[in-house]
């Protein structure tokens, strides 16, 4: 067989196989996080999980959940994509199409005890249902991916018969299957019976481009026969991020290649895969840590990602994820980013946009795959403050206020990691959005002013007497809220403050504090207890503390 240099398609496989083995629950959000992540990476086809009995297979229980998510069908939205889901059976497909999903999946067995077990039917029983399958699914404009099990042998260890593998190919691609994949289930095969099982397809006109490698880890060997499948022609292999997986009704089995190790392999060997290697072995890692799992990758290659990327911050890739009442959304890994887009205004805040921010925060902060908000402003403004709609309510009675007062509240309270990211000046309640941050970085120009006016306010509803304080509308530097401990860094220009807003989620995550005082900076200062008050104390006190004081 010919071995051109060509490039390769990875069919990311972890959400469904590589999950679907777990004994503990896996939160749903943390599996949308995962494919999310995965799409971020670059991988473009992730099978997305099954439709099956839930007695079955109790971790896929969720399925309905996961494709009615809206981060689910917003990327089946994007035509770049392929997000195959498993189905067993015309029930599932049913759902799967009410679900909007465009691609599914349809499996059969090599061998007859593999079939038993796994569907309950004898093989010439399984080809008929997935026959069923795969006729209704054409007719309503699906695509379908095939799978054959047990191409080298079943659990019980008989070996296949390469006969009953190219049966089962056959009858795939005779349904109309777009492409078969071939698993090794049990992951026993070698790269001398992966050359003489293909050869044997292939001199059976069974064309090689039709057919995709799906190699599991049993004995070590997934990649060498990933890498002799290649030199054979095939060009799609199944991989599961951080090589999770194994068959509940294959005892002993082991995960999947992982997909850190495939991609790894081929893009020493100068093939590409179009998958951003430093991007997946994170996410490996990531899902790793959540899982409480032993990570079965390569693990040299979380420790050369770090290494390349410690000499300098990278530029964060923040993938948009909606624009709705002048606020953008972005995120990137468990960040998010929340972008006022109010420029000829100086980003004023609207009762929509309000009431869009307390929803957005009210969802991050009970999403346990988000551990950083951050909020900024677009052009040369944070915020000027609220927007009132109704003139002939003062500002202490509108409905404007009210609402934000709540939300100021619920970004003060949220238990993520809370960043104001002050790209310049704010005037009244745009102060005390930046101030109801947990953590305040700056760029050097900006000035933060809050209008004139008498206020009340205590830390508690409990304390009395209620404090009073005339607040003046004097504009106060950065640099003096830096030397106060209320902003945490003060940095030139905008690519500056990207920069610092990156240090800021690193540490985050690493649960330490961004700054760059030394530590006795405000010890002793005569306002020492303002820094105190920025963390443990809501904005409120804050502004009462320093506008008063600097009057």
């Amino acid at each position: 067989m010919k071995n051109p240099q060509a490039a390769v398609r990875i069919v990311e496989v972890g959400p469904r196989d590589g999950l679907q083995n777990i004994k503990e629950p896996v939160p749903t959000s943390v599996k949308i996080e995962l494919v999310r992540r995965l799409r971020d990476s670059g991988l473009r086809t992730i099978e997305l999980t099954s439709i099956v009995s839930p007695r079955a297979v109790p971790q896929l229980a969720d399925c309905r959940e996961v494709l009615g998510h809206a981060d689910i069908k917003r990327l089946h939205n994007e035509q770049e994509n392929r997000l195959p889901v498993l189905v067993p059976n015309l029930k599932g497909l049913n759902i799967a199409i009410d679900s909007g999903v465009r691609e599914v999946a349809v499996f059969i067995s090599a061998t007859e005890g593999f079939s038993k077990a796994n569907i309950n039917c004898s093989v010439a029983d399984g080809i008929e249902r997935a026959g069923n399958v795969v006729q209704k699914a054409l007719s309503r404009g699906l695509a379908v991916r095939g799978y054959v099990s047990c191409i080298f042998a079943d659990p019980s260890g008989s070996p296949t018969d390469p006969s009953a593998v190219l049966q089962c190919v056959k009858a795939l691609l005779g349904m109309g299957c777009y492409e078969v994949s071939l698993g090794d289930t049990v992951g026993v095969g070698c790269p001398t019976q992966v050359r003489n099982l293909l050869s044997y397809l292939v001199h059976n006109d069974v064309p090689v481009t039709r057919l995709a490698g799906h190699f599991h880890d049993t004995h070590g060997h997934a990649a060498v026969n990933a890498w002799e499948a290649y030199h054979c022609g095939i060009r799609v292999f199944d991989s599961s991020i951080a090589g999770l997986g194994g068959c509940p009704f294959a005892p002993g089995s082991k995960g999947n290649v992982a997909t850190e190790d495939l991609v790894f392999m081929f893009h020493k060997a100068g093939i590409d895969t179009g998958v951003n290697l430093a991007r997946l072995v994170k996410t490996g890692t990531w899902i790793s840590r959540n899982l409480q799992t032993i990570r079965s990758a390569g693990q040299l290659l979380p420790d050369q990602s770090n290494r390349r990327l410690s000499g300098h911050a990278p530029t964060r890739t923040w993938s948009l994820q909606g624009k709705k009442s002048r606020v953008s959304i972005y995120r990137s890994d468990g960040n998010v980013k929340l972008v006022l887009n109010r420029v000829k205004t100086g980003n004023t805040i609207t009762q929509k946009m309000i009431n869009h921010m307390t929803t957005l925060i009210d969802q991050c902060n009970s999403d346990d795959t988000i551990h950083s908000i951050a909020i900024t402003g677009s052009g040369q403004f944070f915020c000027m403050g609220v927007e009132y709609g109704n003139e002939s309510a003062s500002p202490k009675e509108s409905d404007e206020l009210k609402a934000f007062t709540k939300l100021l509240d619920l970004i003060d309270k949220s238990p993520k990691t809370t960043i104001a990211c002050i790209n310049g000046p704010a005037f009244g309640a745009g102060v005390c959005l930046a101030l109801s941050c947990k953590i305040r970085i700056a760029v050097k120009a900006a000035t933060l002013t809050m209008g004139e006016a008498k206020w009340t306010a205590s830390s508690s509803p409990a304390v009395t007497p209620r404090r009073e304080a005339t607040i003046l509308a004097r504009p106060v530097t950065t640099s003096k809220l830096k030397s106060l401990g209320i902003v945490e860094q003060v940095v030139n220009g905008r690519d500056a403050l990207d920069d610092s807003l990156e240090g800021a989620l690193r540490s985050a995550q690493l649960g330490t504090r961004v700054t760059d005082r030394k530590p006795s900076a405000t010890h002793d200062h005569p306002m020492s207890h303002v820094v105190s008050s920025s963390h443990k104390h809501n904005w409120m006190d804050v502004v009462m503390e320093v506008w008063h004081r600097e009057a």
